[in-house]
């Protein structure tokens, strides 16, 4: 039996039996990996909150290489992100972009920058007031990561320049398409060559830098049609998590709403 030493976020953790847990680890060197943890269910258990999602900790599991489902042997916190847990809304954001790695990562395939990524998206989460543009930063940057990386720079059909006015954003062909080209291609979603701009320093700037990236006001939308329908056209669902963060969002922006629903 070989024995992995790595540091881990915890993704998910469900109940696999009376007394165990079934827990994915997003690691810095073997990827995405599942391990059972034996008597975590119980009251006085070894791992402690070790084991909550979204918990970057020093792992320790077991097993043969490549199998699918590995044993935990150790777990210790490095860090816990407890005021992203203490803040309502920003416990779903991290809770989202959670679904995201898990989602969009396959299982024991080393994925290091995109734990990388991870660490840094719920540091800054952890101090960061208004998180949309981080949201908007996290879901581009693992889409990149993940090898899904839209073309921002060219009509993906004739290779030619966006224009200088309306561009279109083909989800079939995974980027953006001139105005000659969407009578042909029927783009999904339309906006201004401005946003343009935006879209391409998703790509690159540092996660770490979120805060200074304010979008014109309008423009958040249209930015959320592009980044947020990739995703969902890479997996093909919704999160569970993401209705939640909408409504809050909405609630944030106009706090009768909410009570008139109520």
């Amino acid at each position: 039996m070989a024995l992995f030493n790595t540091e881990a976020i915890v993704l998910r953790s469900i109940n696999l039996s009376e007394t165990d847990k079934l827990v994915t680890f997003m690691t810095d060197k073997f990827g995405k990996v599942k391990c059972v943890a034996k008597a975590a269910r119980k009251l006085k258990n070894r791992f402690g909150a070790a084991l909550e999602p979204m918990s970057h900790i020093r792992l320790i599991y077991f097993g043969k290489e490549n199998q699918s489902l590995y044993r935990l042997n150790h777990s210790d916190i490095i860090r816990s992100f407890q005021p992203v847990r203490d803040d309502f809304r920003k416990l779903y954001i991290g809770i989202y972009f959670n679904e995201l790695v898990e989602t969009l990562v396959a299982e024991a395939h080393p994925e290091r920058k995109v734990f990388r990524l991870l660490v840094e998206t719920l540091e800054t989460l952890e101090t960061l007031d208004k998180s949309e543009t981080l949201i908007r930063l996290s879901e581009m940057q693992f889409l990149c990561l993940s090898g899904y990386t839209p073309q921002l720079s060219y009509c993906a059909l004739c290779k030619g320049p966006p224009g200088t006015g309306w561009v279109g954003f083909s989800f079939e062909h995974k980027g953006i398409v001139c105005e000659p080209c969407s009578f042909r291609a029927q783009p999904e979603v339309r906006f201004k060559v401005g946003i343009l701009s935006y879209l391409k320093k998703l790509k690159t700037l540092d996660i770490k830098h979120a805060g200074r990236l304010k979008f014109p006001q309008g423009a958040e939308g249209e930015i959320e049609k592009v980044t947020h329908r990739l995703i969902l056209s890479h997996t093909g669902r919704e999160f569970k998590s993401y209705p939640f963060i909408k409504n809050m969002a909405q609630i944030a922006k106009d706090p009768a709403s909410w009570k008139n629903k109520s």
